[in-house]
This record gives structure tokens, C-alpha cells and sequence, in this order.
């Protein structure tokens, strides 16, 4: 995939998961992605908005089976270290965070022209956040995706997924669960198979 398409790209190189924005946060003077505070530095500057959306990020990635245990620890430690490689850098050992996709985070510009189709590749999940984003991604047709809900809020195709924007008004918890469920059995399908 062309990096033409974004403005922004944070996280590690491989992604297992990689969401796709409109929009990018304000970023302080000097931010790293993968400093060990760097989601509470983007939270402080771009308030409860960004907090949300990395919020809802965190539990796509959980793989734990019960997010929520523990007053939702493990997600709030994988949103904490949401854009940090798997890895220690210095040490070559993996973090000690709970069981989690490794994701990436990409903003798509605006007025991209695309005159041929995104390729995705099929190594990663795409989650391709809300209509402007799959718009500036080519997709024209999501009725050509499967529903994975009966309102038609979440489609899919393979491992693209269009999903709402990430804020709770449009991502409500049960959504976010029924993503969770979808690549975790994809996941497992795909190990299986092999």
C-alpha cells in the first residue's frame, strides 16, 4: 500500500492490526509514538476525544477473554503501550503487556485520488473507521462487504473491516465485542489452517 495515502503513521512495522483515521490528533512539540507516555501526552493535549478512540482501539486489540476483568486492566495497560513495538528495543524481549494485537495507527489524507483499488495485505487486519476513511480508501461499495451485525453497523472481507468512526455514540461496547469476536475467530481459524 502506497504511503502517499497517509499523513501519519504510527506504530510498529508489522502490525497484526492497523486503523484507519480521518484525522489526526494535535501532537506536542517532540512526540515519539512509542515513548512509554505517549498516549497519555496525546490524551492531555486532544482531551476526552482521543481518549476515546484510543480507548476503543486498546479493546479491538485485547485478546484476553474477558477485557473487562479486573476493571478492565488488561485493555488499559494494551492502550497505555497501544503504538510500542512488541518488543523491548534495547533487550530484544517482549513486553510484558496482556495478550494483544499489535497495531498501527494510520491517517488517511484527504482528497486522495484513488484511481485503483487499495490492496490490502492480508498478513494484518484493516479496520477502516467510519465512511469518510473508506471513502478516501476507495471503497464504494460496502454493500459488497458482509454484515456482521443485523443493523449493518460493521461489514467485512477477509480481514478489511468497515467499521463506525471510533467514538462511543457510534462503536457502542457491544460492537466493539462483536469485533473482538469476529478476529479472534478468524484468528484461531487462520493458525488452524495451517
Amino acid at each position: 500500500m502506497s504511503s502517499d495515502l497517509f499523513s501519519h503513521v504510527w506504530g510498529p512495522m508489522n502490525p497484526e492490526i492497523i486503523f484507519y483515521l480521518p484525522t489526526p490528533p494535535e501532537l506536542p512539540t517532540h512526540w515519539q509514538a512509542y515513548h512509554p507516555d505517549s498516549i497519555t501526552q496525546l490524551i492531555t493535549l486532544n482531551g476526552n476525544h482521543w481518549r476515546k478512540i484510543v480507548t476503543i482501539m486498546a479493546k479491538i486489540c485485547c485478546l484476553e477473554h474477558d477485557m473487562n476483568a479486573n476493571k478492565g486492566i488488561s485493555w488499559k495497560q494494551i492502550r497505555d503501550q497501544l503504538f510500542n513495538e512488541p518488543y523491548d528495543q534495547k533487550t530484544d524481549k517482549p513486553i510484558n503487556t496482556p495478550s494483544h494485537l499489535h497495531c498501527q495507527l494510520c491517517i488517511v489524507k484527504p482528497n486522495v485520488n484513488q484511481s485503483e483499488e487499495v490492496v490490502f495485505r492480508p498478513e494484518s487486519w484493516h479496520i477502516l473507521c467510519g465512511k469518510e476513511v473508506q471513502q478516501r480508501m476507495g471503497i464504494t461499495e460496502p454493500r459488497l462487504y458482509t454484515s456482521l451485525d443485523a443493523k449493518q453497523k460493521i461489514r467485512h472481507q477477509h480481514t478489511v473491516l468497515l467499521t463506525p468512526y471510533l467514538d462511543y455514540r457510534q462503536y457502542s461496547n457491544a460492537l466493539i465485542e462483536l469485533t473482538r469476536q469476529h478476529i479472534a475467530t478468524e484468528k484461531c481459524y487462520s493458525i488452524n489452517r495451517k
